[in-house]
C-alpha cells in the first residue's frame, strides 16, 4: 500500500510540474505575441498620425489657394463694376467688399493715430 501512495504522490508532482512547463511555454508565447501585436498597432497608429498630419498640411494649402481665387475674383468684379459705370454694380461690390472697406478704415485710424 506504501507504493501506491508514492506512485500517486510521484504522479501528481509529474503532473503539476508538467503543467507548470505547459503554462510556462504559453506565457512565453502570450508575451512575445502581445509585442509583436503592439509594435504593429504602434506602426498603425503612426501612419494614421500622418495621414491626419498630410490632410492638415493640404488643407491649409488649399486654403491659401482659395483665398486667393476669391481675392482674384473680387478684383474682377471690381473692374467689371467700373468698366459698366453701372450704380448698382458698384453698390453691388461696395456691400459685398464692406468687411474689406471697414478694415481699410480701421488701418487708416490706426495710421492716423500714430502719426500723432
Amino acid at each position: 500500500m506504501g507504493n501506491i501512495i508514492f506512485f500517486a504522490s510521484a504522479s501528481v508532482e509529474t503532473t503539476q510540474i508538467v503543467l507548470i512547463i505547459i503554462l510556462l511555454v504559453l506565457t512565453i508565447f502570450l508575451v512575445l505575441y502581445s509585442m509583436v501585436t503592439l509594435r504593429k498597432i504602434g506602426v498603425a497608429a503612426k501612419k494614421v498620425d500622418y495621414f491626419f498630419e498630410d490632410l492638415a498640411y493640404k488643407s491649409e494649402m488649399l486654403n491659401a489657394s482659395v483665398e486667393t481665387i476669391a481675392k482674384a475674383s473680387n478684383y474682377i468684379d471690381i473692374f467689371d463694376a467700373f468698366a459698366k459705370r453701372n450704380v448698382k454694380s458698384w453698390v453691388k461690390v461696395a456691400t459685398k467688399n464692406r468687411d474689406i472697406a471697414y478694415k481699410l478704415v480701421d488701418k487708416l485710424r490706426e495710421f492716423a493715430n500714430s502719426a500723432d
